[in-house]
Parts: C-alpha cells; structure tokens; sequence
C-alpha cells in the first residue's frame, strides 16, 4: 500500500484494502508466480506512473524479504471515475476527491 500512495498521490489515509489468500488447491499460478496484486483505481494515469508503481511494488515486496521481484504478477483494473459510487453513491467524477488522477 506504501507504493501505491507513494506513486499514485493518494492520501495516506485513502484506503480501501483487500486481501484474500487461497489455499493452493483452489487457486494457482503459472510459474514462476507466486503472488497476484489487483489494483481498482480510476483510469487516467499515465503509462510512466503505472511503470513506475510497478517497480516500486516489487523492489518493497523484495527488500523486505517477503517474495522474489519475478514472483510477483500485477494487475491494474482502470474504470472511469462515472463507475464509481462514493460518498452516499455520488458519481466519483461529480465531487472532489482531493487527489490528482493524472499523474
């Protein structure tokens, strides 16, 4: 989540995590994967920023000792801000969220 404030410019308080770990009967990876991170943000970051997210990601993970970089497989899930119900089901695009989405 570090990397995603980070390089997203998210408010730190801006979170809305999920984890779900299956055992390996139920769901597996094709090597050499081992971990699958699925990131729902709204769409309009630039190619650079996404590069660098992932990067970020991996290189965290990987300093801490928790899994080798090439292990790791993410997947961006970009919707338009119109898809979002936030704040009592207000269009994401209809209000300030107090962060920049072109980044």
């Amino acid at each position: 989540m570090d990397a995603v404030v980070e390089i997203l410019q998210l408010p730190a308080d801006d979170k809305n995590i999920r984890v779900l770990e299956y055992e390996p009967e139920y769901f597996q990876m094709k090597p050499p994967y081992e971990m699958l991170i699925e990131i729902s943000m709204f769409a309009g970051r630039t190619k650079e920023t996404k590069k660098k997210l992932f990067q970020t990601i991996v290189n965290n993970l990987s300093a801490k000792g928790l899994i080798s970089k090439e292990k790791v497989f993410i997947l961006l899930n970009e919707q338009p801000m119109e898809n979002w119900g936030v704040k009592g089901g207000i269009p994401a695009d209809d209000i300030n969220l107090g962060f920049k989405i072109n980044v």
